[in-house]
């Protein structure tokens, strides 16, 4: 049995995050949940997507371009490599054995490793491998019921097919004003819905797909919808604290980064009420079927889209100050 020293998954709706804030603190590069969020774009991720008729699928939170967070990882003080597959039944087999290679070679070499779908469809830090049981050592949601042993032999889940580890590779040291624009063109990116790997709906866009389920008649996914929001909402609480810290670091973007935490906060003080109506997991049982809340959902989503553009505006004025300065 091959393992690293424990490491402590952080609380965050968003896991990957949480990963990779467990990960920084071990390495001595502790911090605060909203920086992690903000300097790699998980503040502003939202994806809502759509199949069969029913909107607001729990995939939402985890569709977007991975392999776009190399780069953005590095932000936070350590740079990064990705194996990352989509994997169909013929050959889940075949890619999982590479994964495995993959991930025991670093873990052999005493590498840190986060991946996807381990115990849970979440992210998980993987301590290490045990040969014999034919198995990952992860630090998950889900550990403290389950245990820390995850088995090869159920990962990835067969109906998503998904395959996403990420490993360290040393310190990043990123230039701090490289990191702030790059950080700032991040959220401008993920607001406009211009990051697609797919034709789901992003950004702002995905605000008003949202609405637009809302007001139709098709079905509004119970559990997906739910998880979305807390999800979401979490999220933008983090950007919104971080937009405020780097205010308080650069003076001279501080007032567009003012107006754009104060849209954030608008944001999140606009959905406040839908965690309410939806809240995870039960979703709100009837709730969205209901035409009153379903009209409720649908106004406040198209407020929430109002301002984020708002959002967005701000902080492009902002980036357009650093590069003049």
């Amino acid at each position: 049995m091959q393992s690293v020293n424990e490491i402590t998954l952080r609380p965050n709706w968003t896991t990957a995050a949480g990963a990779l804030e467990g990960v920084l603190a071990a390495e001595g590069l502790e911090l605060p949940r909203h920086a992690v969020m903000g300097l790699t774009g998980h503040a502003w991720h939202l994806c809502v997507p759509s199949a069969g008729g029913i909107t607001a699928l729990p995939n939402g939170p985890h569709d977007l371009n991975w392999q776009a967070m190399v780069e953005r990882y590095s932000y936070t003080g350590l740079a990064w490599e990705r194996f990352g597959r989509q994997t169909q039944a013929s050959d889940l087999a075949e890619i999982r054995n590479e994964a495995i290679k993959w991930a025991s070679e670093r873990l052999d070499a005493g590498l840190r490793l986060i991946g996807f779908d381990l115990q849970v469809h979440e992210f998980a830090i993987v301590l290490g491998y045990d040969k014999e049981r034919k198995g990952f050592l992860v630090a998950s949601a889900v550990s403290e019921e389950l245990g820390d042993f995850a088995p090869w032999s159920e990962w990835p889940t067969s109906s998503i097919g998904i395959i996403e580890l990420f490993a360290t590779q040393g310190a990043s040291d990123p230039d701090p004003e490289e990191a702030v624009v790059g950080a700032l063109q991040t959220a401008l990116i993920m607001m406009s819905g211009e990051e697609t790997t797919n034709t789901q709906p992003r950004g702002t866009a995905a605000f008003e797909a949202w609405a637009d389920a809302f007001e139709g008649t098709g079905e509004v996914d119970r559990v997906g919808n739910a998880y979305t929001l807390a999800v979401l909402q979490a999220a933008r609480t983090d950007g919104a604290a971080f937009l405020g810290d780097l205010s308080a670091a650069i003076p001279a973007i501080s007032n567009p980064l003012l107006q754009a935490q104060r849209a954030v906060l608008d944001l999140t003080q606009t959905l406040s009420p839908l965690l309410t109506l939806f809240p995870f997991p039960a979703g709100g049982h009837g709730n969205v079927s209901n035409p009153g809340m379903r009209e409720a959902a649908a106004n406040a989503l198209r407020r929430a889209a109002g301002h984020e553009r708002r959002a967005a505006e701000a902080i492009a004025e902002a980036i357009a100050k650093l590069g003049a300065g």
